[in-house]
């Protein structure tokens, strides 16, 4: 069981080190607008001591717990290199493996600097990474291009554009974007889709199953998981009704519908994959059903994507907020 953080380096060292980054950082993209070219940056963290930080065993049948910053990415919150230095000393705090972080549509990343940044010290540092598509609809939105429909908003983020039903362009556009994404940034997991319905909604069973087929053992060592359906119930009708099972490493839904007795049933149809809630939180949204991570742990969830904790850090010295410590305290015993 994954539950244990190594800190490679002691406190002040580490600080060190992260100011020579920052200035290599900035002088290397200010020279070069190509990819992240992780394998110069790397050596400038030497392992100068190992320390673990225990923080007990994970609750229920917890194996991996991810912290999330796609709606900070998204909203362009992330603005210097101090306030993502914070971030992560903060998810080191919370207790997470990994994070996960977009995919935006071609031509759509609203800040690249920050986000190469984030990406490549989260990997110095020895995080785990998990990418998905932006928003609902998220593999529409990358296949027609748009980010946002409308200004920039939380509460109206915008339309995804036209219907892609059926569309084998639209199909392929997602297959090179995630391909294209892949050979970028090397990650360990990725969903090619995020809340896109169930299927014959938004993708019909043929592009879903073509995705997934040429996706598979072609995006640069990382693991196919998914299908990260806005609902338990769309996410079961995934696993019963395609051929992604197939394919991914892990079956992943979230659960905003609240149907955590739906749990048992996704759980059943994704056999012996481990089982994530890819998007919950602490939220209680109903005086009669308990919190999304709750239901989660207690249905017996393999892994979390702990959404939007980005905003339990402070940004101003990475210390854990009320709600931050919050869920520590629930994804640990």
């Amino acid at each position: 069981m994954l539950n244990k953080i190594i800190i490679t380096m002691k406190k002040t060292e580490k600080y060190n080190l992260k100011k020579m980054f920052i200035i290599t950082f900035l002088t290397i993209t200010s020279l070069s607008c190509g990819g992240v070219d992780t394998d110069n940056l790397l050596p400038l963290f030497p392992v100068e001591e190992v320390e673990e930080v225990d923080n007990g065993d994970l609750a229920g049948s917890l194996e991996v717990i991810l912290g999330d910053v796609k709606q900070a990415q998204i909203l362009n919150s992330l603005s210097t290199t101090l306030q993502i230095e914070n971030l992560l000393d903060g998810f080191e705090e919370l207790g997470v493996q990994g994070i996960r972080i977009t995919i935006f549509p071609e031509g759509e990343n609203p800040n690249e600097e920050m986000f190469d940044y984030l990406y490549t010290r989260a990997k110095a540092e020895g995080f785990k990474i998990m990418a998905n598509p932006a928003l609902w609809e998220g593999a529409q939105r990358i296949a027609n291009k748009v980010l946002h429909g409308t200004i920039v908003d939380p509460n109206n983020q915008g339309a995804a554009g036209p219907s892609v039903l059926g569309n084998d362009q639209a199909s392929q556009i997602v297959i090179d974007r995630i391909k294209e994404f892949a050979n970028t940034y090397e990650v360990d997991w990725i969903t090619p889709f995020n809340e896109d319905g169930r299927p014959g909604v938004g993708w019909s069973i043929n592009q879903i199953n073509e995705i997934y087929s040429e996706l598979h053992n072609n995006i640069n060592g990382a693991e196919l998981i998914g299908p990260c359906t806005w609902g338990i119930p769309a996410g079961t009708l995934m696993l019963e009704q395609t051929d992604i099972k197939q394919y991914i490493t892990a079956a992943t839904t979230h659960n905003l519908g609240f149907n955590h007795t739906d749990w048992p049933g996704f759980i059943n149809a994704a056999g012996d994959l481990p089982v994530w809630d890819s998007e919950v939180n602490n939220n209680a949204a109903f005086v009669d059903r308990a919190t999304r991570i709750d239901a989660a742990i207690s249905a017996g969830v393999n892994g979390l994507v702990l959404y939007d904790s980005w905003r339990t850090i402070s940004l101003t010295d990475g210390s854990l907020k009320v709600a931050g410590n919050t869920l520590k305290a629930k994804i640990y015993k």
